[in-house]
């Protein structure tokens, strides 16, 4: 099954989906890899026209390459796949969204989108701010993966939104204002809109958890106080003026919601950053 109205990989788009179903570091619940079939399932009951932005899937060509072959038990052989290939598809001129699996996996889509874009910058739509150095003796884990992800594009190169869980040396080093408030999402909105650069090639990192469990619980680390969907549709307006290179859409575990709601919002959530990518000529 490919994602709603995308072309087979045989075809030639603008923009590539890829899955990568991947939870081998996961530390409480486990079941991201069945997240791209997920999100490809539930996009059936999705329109391709985004009210939000005005703009349709049926304007764009976009390719499902389908889901990549991982070894279960290896982060390092995971994301030298994940990194190849998307390495192929910047090379050939086009953008890439990944589908994962666990929040690792994103390490290896920045660092292909870094060698073809050396003035990267990430933004980062998470509860947890995942800049440990090690976990249980690891040093790539979905807990990390924002270290490793800073050791290439620089501590400043990371926005970030909606976090809210670390422990407290990671929240010391990250820059955010402690204590947290509790105002909800405006507040960061408009200081992520002074941070986000107007040409600077960006890419987008959405974890699922960043959204409050309430309506998303289909997610490996579930985090109370998260933002709506309403806040996302706020950050993706912002995003649809800006230089959008590469995005992933991570952390979905859908058995963990038995009503397939999580998936059906994970899958839109996709449509919104395809729309986002969308060659400027053509919005």
């Amino acid at each position: 099954m490919r994602y709603l109205g995308a072309l087979s990989e045989r075809a030639r788009g603008d923009i590539v989906l890829l899955g990568a179903p991947f939870d081998g570091t996961e530390s409480f619940r486990a079941g991201a890899r069945f997240g791209p079939n997920a999100i490809r399932e539930a996009s059936t009951s999705l329109e391709t026209y985004s009210p939000f932005l005005d703009v349709s899937l049926d304007d764009l060509d976009y390719i499902d390459c389908g889901d990549l072959e991982l070894p279960p038990g290896s982060a390092v052989k995971t994301l030298e796949i994940v990194t190849a290939k998307v390495r192929d598809i910047y090379q050939r001129a086009m953008k890439s969204l990944l589908i994962g699996g666990e929040h690792t996996v994103s390490l290896g889509a920045v660092q292909a989108a870094f060698e073809k874009y050396p003035d990267l910058k990430v933004l980062q739509l998470d509860a947890h701010l995942d800049l440990r150095d090690e976990y249980l003796g690891d040093r790539l884990s979905h807990a990390t993966v924002m270290r490793r992800i800073s050791e290439i594009v620089g501590v400043e190169g990371i926005i970030r939104f909606g976090v809210r869980a670390g422990t407290r040396e990671e929240m010391e080093g990250s820059g955010l204002e402690l204590p947290l408030g509790l105002e909800g999402g405006q507040r960061d909105i408009e200081r992520i809109m002074r941070q986000l650069p107007d040409d600077r090639p960006l890419y987008v990192t959405v974890d699922l958890d960043v959204f409050d469990p309430s309506f998303l619980p289909g997610v490996g680390n579930p985090e109370p106080l998260g933002i709506t969907y309403r806040e996302f549709i706020q950050i993706v307006r912002i995003l649809s003026r800006l230089n959008v290179i590469g995005a992933d859409v991570v952390e979905l575990a859908p058995q963990y919601d038995q009503t397939g709601v999580s998936s059906v919002v994970a899958a839109s959530v996709v449509r919104e950053l395809l729309l986002t990518m969308a060659p400027r000529e053509k919005e």
